[in-house]
């Protein structure tokens, strides 16, 4: 009954790692992408500050 026992707590030992694998790999993935938002709208905000100053100067 002891065996039994504990490979049960091993095995929710390891469910208990893979959910908190599983958590950050989410967390991570999510964080990714917002920063791929954030990159696009600034390089955005770039072009078109640069434009407008191309406009400026060459008007």
């Amino acid at each position: 009954m002891r065996r039994a026992q504990g490979a049960i707590e091993y095995l929710f030992m390891i469910a208990a790692a893979l959910i908190i694998i599983l958590v950050v790999v989410r967390y991570l993935s999510r964080s990714g992408i917002e920063q791929g938002t954030r990159i696009e709208q600034t390089a955005g905000a770039i072009n078109e500050t640069l434009n407008e100053l191309n406009r400026s100067t060459a008007g």
